[in-house]
């Protein structure tokens, strides 16, 4: 498995900042669980995570969408078309803007439905607390995800990290101080950690804006954006949505599989969803690491499709792909020899059950982090030579049509609980990440 050595430091370069945002982001969510069963215990836990299952579930959306800015900004970047850029810039701004609103309105208007849906009664209030706050946070963060995908699209990801990490930093103080009730403020339970995170995200975007505006690069676009309505064309949000739609529909599919594995851990016991959500937790992690190669192929790609060098398009995407899977290979033996210690990080010693279960899906996990990196990186590649379409409904098929029914079936059918359905996941995401390949390798032979 040789790797090309310009291929991979180019890869590096742009990943390993990415990679930095992604653990800065991801951290936010992963803290915020090993904060909340730590001080409020498994109960407590089951309560975030079902606000999370709803939550990303639609949020993902808003992030699929704002993913058509890095490809045209690349693409855009590679033949020096400035003006191409900031009109990608204005109007990914807004349509970014106004599809957050209506997720806001979507999350908001599903917390009623919550204590109807059959979960542990006894986490429900604090579910809706946090659910409630979290929906507030969707419009910063699609704010600062439009700075992000230009800024990432001209190839400049340091800003972005830096950002992030001091923001995560913000939110684990936050935390803290608002769960417990610090320097005057009373314990606010699971509804501060959701409030920490809101006050996070918009402290990261102000931050991110001044950034990009000292910096070389980026500055140029940032100084010269107007929000005109005569200089909003209907053909540019045509095609961003080209773009985006698909995108967010393939990241809608795999979330909210995960998010109906949540629910259907739930109909089994709370123990069953804690578990799963402190599996997930450490998935994830290694998941959005592996995004900084998914983003960093975006580019790659993106330039070559500039450049129309498709020999060295599919050469880099071959290469890409290999360099994540080596990394998923190191992040699988990690969870593999770590999984009686990581769990407990995330509850209290005396939640047994919940610990010895959460280790043993953790070994589920490890066997597909290999899928699930190659799929991620595979979809990013595919996004930077603007195939979307095919990629969304090979991920429905692979999420909606084999995993969801088959979790179901051994989870409750079969009575194997969370253990059942990460087998399901497992499988689901290999189908996923063969059934991607192929596609790349068919599309790039031809090219």
């Amino acid at each position: 498995m040789l790797l090309n050595r310009k291929y991979t430091k180019e890869a590096l370069i742009l990943a390993v900042p990415v990679m930095l945002t992604q653990l800065g982001q991801v951290s936010v969510q992963l803290f915020d669980n090993i904060i909340v069963g730590n001080l409020l215990g498994a109960k407590a836990l089951a309560a975030v995570s079902l606000g999370n299952a709803v939550f990303f579930s639609v949020f993902v959306f808003g992030l699929g969408i704002s993913f058509a800015i890095p490809p045209l900004i690349s693409e855009a970047h590679a033949q020096k078309k400035h003006q191409r850029i900031n009109s990608v810039f204005r109007h990914g701004f807004v349509l970014n803007l106004c599809v957050g609103i209506l997720l806001m309105l979507l999350l908001l208007g599903f917390i009623p439905i919550l204590p109807y849906l059959n979960q542990p009664p006894e986490i429900i209030p604090d579910t809706q607390d946090y659910l409630f706050m979290m929906a507030l946070s969707v419009l910063p963060f699609m704010a600062f995800q439009t700075l992000r995908e230009v800024s990432e699209g001209l190839g400049y990801t340091v800003g972005v990290t830096v950002a992030t990490i001091i923001a995560n930093i913000v939110n684990i103080g936050l935390n803290y101080i608002l769960i417990k009730g610090m320097f005057g403020f009373p314990p606010m339970g699971v509804k501060g950690s959701a409030i920490a995170t809101l006050v996070a995200r918009i402290f990261m975007l102000v931050m991110l804006y001044f950034i990009l505006r000292r910096h070389e690069t980026t500055r140029r676009y940032i100084t010269a954006f107007t929000l005109k309505i005569n200089e909003l064309r209907i053909k540019m949000f045509s095609r961003m949505l080209k773009l985006g739609l698909p995108t967010a529909l393939q990241m809608f599919f795999e979330v909210t599989a995960f998010a109906g594995a949540a629910f259907i851990c739930g109909l089994v016991s709370a123990r069953d969803i804690a578990s799963h959500q402190i599996a997930l937790s450490m998935a994830s992690f290694t998941f959005n690491l592996c995004i900084g190669f998914s983003v960093a192929s975006t580019v790659m790609v993106g330039r070559k499709m500039g450049e129309k060098n498709f020999v060295e398009l599919r050469r880099l995407g071959i290469n890409n792909l290999k360099l994540s899977f080596i990394f998923m290979t190191v992040c699988g033996l990690f969870f593999i020899f770590g999984r009686e210690i990581l769990p407990t990080f995330f509850t209290r010693k005396e939640d047994v059950e919940v610990i010895l279960l959460a280790s043993q899906l953790l070994i589920i996990a490890a066997l597909f982090q290999l899928s699930d990196g190659v799929q991620v990186t595979a979809l990013g590649i595919l996004r930077g030579i603007q195939d979307v379409k095919i990629p969304s409904i090979l991920t429905f098929i692979a999420y909606w049509i084999i995993t969801i029914p088959l979790g179901y079936f051994l989870c409750i059918t079969l009575e194997m609980g969370a253990f059942g359905m990460w087998i399901a996941l497992g499988l689901g995401l290999t189908i996923s990440a063969v059934m991607l390949v192929v596609r790349f390798n068919r599309l790039s032979a031809k090219k």
